[in-house]
């Protein structure tokens, strides 16, 4: 018997015993969620701007080095995975297609180009929280983002319709996202979230300094 696709809006059947359609259970495999959009570069770029400027701002700060630290770490387990998958062991499929995937970041992107973007991406989190779908969905975006700095997960074809080269990302098997997506996060997140818990606090003090103002200037003679 076909159904009705689960996904919200969706008016196509499903088939076995899936509860989604085709197109939908593509984007979940590809999203971490049957209603998630890709996160863009562009859809970023503030966020991350930020980032650059609290980085700018505290140049000296120990928290960069810490958080790269971290990073390094996550690039020293996957060369170990690597070494031992390369004498013949047998390894987890999952965590030695994981650990490629770092190990080509490292090759190809600073420390702090990683670092940045995903402190970018828990801003946005924070400020747009329901344009993540799931926690899932927001880890499969994590590292699409994070991924996306490596010209090597990237191909690209000539569109015809647009006159121009597009750029295309090599997707992830579900698994293999969802463990980069909680290494990236366990790495990360805590240090995302208390950066955007600052920025919130900046912004609401400079409102309230905007009000301070409107007021003092509404009560001149």
């Amino acid at each position: 018997m076909t159904k009705q696709c689960a996904a919200r809006g969706c008016t196509e059947g499903t088939t076995g015993y899936s509860t989604l359609c085709d197109n939908h259970k593509h984007i979940q495999r590809r999203h971490g969620h049957p209603e998630q959009d890709g996160i863009t570069v562009h859809r970023l770029k503030p966020y991350l701007k930020r980032v650059e400027a609290r980085r700018a701002k505290n140049i000296d700060s120990a928290a960069w080095s810490i958080l790269e630290a971290r990073w390094a770490a996550l690039e020293s387990h996957a060369q170990s995975i690597l070494a031992e998958w390369s004498t013949g062991n047998a390894m987890v499929a999952t965590q030695v297609h994981a650990a490629q995937q770092v190990q080509a970041l490292a090759g190809s992107v600073l420390p702090a180009t990683v670092v940045n973007a995903a402190l970018a991406m828990f801003l946005m989190r924070d400020a747009e929280p329901r344009r993540f779908a799931s926690d899932r969905a927001f880890d499969f975006q994590l590292v699409r983002r994070v991924r996306g700095l490596a010209a090597v997960n990237a191909g690209s074809y000539w569109n015809h319709k647009a006159q121009r080269t597009t750029k295309v990302y090599r997707d992830l098997p579900p698994r293999v996202a969802e463990l980069l997506g909680r290494q990236l996060r366990e790495a990360f997140g805590l240090a995302g979230f208390m950066l955007a818990e600052k920025e919130r606090a900046e912004e609401a003090k400079a409102k309230a300094e905007q009000r301070q103002l409107a007021e003092a200037l509404e009560a001149l003679a």
